[in-house]
């Protein structure tokens, strides 16, 4: 036989009282849970559905409050409340909100972007587009901005007079 390898035990690892134990004594040792219950199963629901309650409360409180913000429009200067949802776009360009005197989205390559397999363009209000060009004054919805208007890849269509 090896060296190495004996039947006799060794005493290398004392058992320190207190700190180990044994395996079987945990298993006689009865768990009725992770977390023990201070309260009673009804009494909990009733305190869950309170801080739900009051959350829920506290969460449109902070709603109403955003709801009541006013917004002014970049192109008639009237207040509209954000809950109204008359606000209908923010002007990349001036960076104002506007309802109304809305030229569109750019069709132009520099404001429009792809993603989730959709088209997204900036929208620009009528003062920060060219008001001699045809696509900027026709209500379609389309505009083309002024850095977008001397790019090389825009039709000629959108830069008729």
């Amino acid at each position: 036989m090896s060296c190495c390898y004996s039947k006799r035990k060794d005493d290398k690892f004392k058992k320190i009282k207190g700190v180990y134990e044994p395996k079987s004594i945990l298993k006689n040792k009865r768990r009725n849970s992770v977390y023990p219950l201070t309260t009673s199963r009804k009494e909990q629901i009733k305190h869950n559905k309170k801080e739900l309650e009051d959350k829920h409360k506290e969460k449109q409180k902070f709603l109403d409050k955003f709801n009541a913000e006013l917004l002014e429009c970049g192109g008639c200067q009237g207040l509209f409340r954000v809950g109204d949802n008359a606000i209908q776009t923010n002007c990349a360009s001036c960076d104002k909100f506007f309802h109304c005197h809305i030229a569109g989205a750019c069709v132009g390559p520099n404001c429009s972007v792809i993603m989730s397999g959709g088209k997204y363009s900036l929208k620009y209000c009528l003062s920060c587009v060219n008001p001699y060009l045809k696509v900027n004054i026709e209500d379609n919805g389309m505009c083309l901005c002024k850095t977008c208007e001397n790019h090389p890849d825009i039709p000629n269509y959108y830069k008729q007079v």
